[in-house]
């Protein structure tokens, strides 16, 4: 008797049963009843569904395997780690803060670093932080300060004496970049790696797991030193809303922290001039699956146009960024590279971010190149077109599914730098809108070019909505 074969491929339930009962009759010719009823059918359906479940277990864990295809975060996580990739908590959005005095005064006022303000909105409070001191001058009235949006947070522990002790912190939003350890009085830096930390090297690592949980990591007295047994660690971090950090222009109007000159408590009103970007959630798992071998491919240095790029859009509160070069921008020097940012939410990248990616692409790129960050040209593309619906449709609803319909085509996540806006893609949208007989589109009259450096956005919407006859 010849050995049956099961296909591999064959991993389902119904598969299984049909291949299990299609091979008994080469086991005996005793069994005949392949009723549901029959006892050996019954039996035969259960291993079968146990069989199932543990095929569907086999394939799910192979799949954990590799960064394409694996599903759970913390999988992604240890994945990325191989190669020297981590996934961003989320990122702080940032803004301009405007510190005005009621009239100018005859010396220097210092608003020091952390001084926290606060917009208070309908659904909740947002915070926000100077991110350094700032001075406004004898005989002047106001003055900007760069700002991040988070409610500072501190927390304490004692050394263990413990080689590489860890201690998880209690917040699960922690702004990324923002955790500060001390040991005592003295501050410790926070190292990514420990492979080039000497034994009294006060170096600490953080890990942010797939729970959301942010570890502090000492080292184990070979690569980095160990908090002393019953030392006093204080870590200091920003909890963060992400990406409900950004908010408009002129929100922010309540200092939370005072400011104080020579004992005497300063009279001082703030305001954000400009709307906070940048503030993000978590990173995706489907970004990192991009991200990590974008950067990879770069070895983390910037010497192409594309190692530029990933190491831009890899920046935490950055969404996208394209590369000008000589073909893009007239006035280019041949050793200089202009890149355009937009920040995660839409809008103009805040001078901190503009100011931190300068300093992290400084540090990575050739060092004969000069590098400038521009930020986004935002080109409104115009809608005119008379819509007409099916007789039996309500000419408001059908309004607001196409006004709908037209926001998420010119969402901001869905528009890239330098992507044009097609005028058979427009009707095509408009026509397949529920209850659109047809249309006829005036604006655009034709495809839209997108200049580099520019991205689409919906400008005015002008829609006469008709009933088809």
């Amino acid at each position: 008797m010849g050995r049956a074969s099961i296909s591999y491929s064959n991993k389902d339930y119904e598969s299984l049963r049909q291949e299990l009962l299609a091979r008994v009759p080469q086991l005996t010719d005793r069994w005949t009843d392949f009723n549901e009823s029959d006892l050996g059918v019954v039996l035969l359906e259960l291993f079968c569904g146990v069989g199932d479940m543990l095929a569907y277990y086999l394939d799910a864990q192979a799949a954990e395997a590799f960064l394409p295809t694996a599903r759970q975060r913390q999988n992604v996580i240890n994945l990325c780690k191989l190669i020297g990739y981590r996934l961003d908590t989320p990122v702080a959005a940032t803004t301009t803060l405007r510190f005005s005095l009621p009239s100018a005064m005859a010396e220097d006022i210092t608003v020091p670093a952390r001084t926290v303000c606060k917009a208070r909105l309908d659904d909740g409070d947002v915070e926000f932080e100077t991110a350094e001191d700032v001075v406004i001058p004898r005989n002047q009235t106001s003055v900007d300060v760069g700002a991040r949006q988070g409610a500072l947070k501190s927390e304490e522990f004692v050394g263990t004496g413990d080689r590489g002790q860890r201690q998880a912190l209690a917040s699960t939003s922690i702004a990324q970049a923002s955790v500060r350890v001390r040991v005592g009085s003295t501050d410790w830096e926070e190292a990514r790696f420990f492979i080039d930390s000497a034994l009294d090297s006060k170096h600490f690592q953080i890990e942010t797991d797939g729970l959301d949980i942010t570890w502090i990591i000492f080292g184990d007295g070979t690569h980095g030193a160990i908090p002393p047994v019953g030392e006093t660690v204080t870590v200091e971090y920003l909890e963060t809303l992400g990406s409900e950090g950004n908010i408009g222009r002129e929100l922010v109007t309540e200092i939370v922290s005072p400011v104080y000159y020579n004992g005497t408590r300063i009279d001082l009103t703030v305001t954000n001039p400009v709307a906070s970007t940048g503030g993000s959630d978590r990173e995706s798992l489907e970004h990192a699956k991009l991200q990590a071998p974008a950067e990879l491919r770069s070895l983390w240095k910037a010497v192409t146009r594309d190692d530029y790029k990933a190491l831009a859009e890899g920046f935490p509160g950055v969404a996208k960024a394209q590369v000008l070069d000589a073909n893009d921008c007239a006035n280019i020097r041949y050793y200089q590279v202009n890149i355009a940012i937009a920040p995660d939410g839409g809008g103009l990248p805040s001078p901190i971010l503009k100011r931190e990616i300068a300093e992290f692409i400084e540090s990575r790129k050739v060092i004969t190149v000069e590098v400038n960050i521009f930020d986004p040209s935002y080109q409104s593309v115009s809608v005119d077109a008379e819509v007409y619906v099916y007789p039996t449709e309500q000419i408001e609803g059908a309004r607001m599914r196409v006004e709908s319909a037209l926001r998420e085509f010119f969402a901001f996540d869905k528009m890239s730098f330098g992507q044009p806006v097609h005028f058979s893609d427009v009707v095509a949208l408009l026509d397949g809108v529920r209850g659109v007989s047809y249309v006829k589109l005036y604006s655009p009259a034709s495809d839209v070019e997108i200049r580099p450096g520019q991205i689409a956005t919906l400008g005015e919407v002008r829609l006469d909505i008709r009933r088809a006859t």
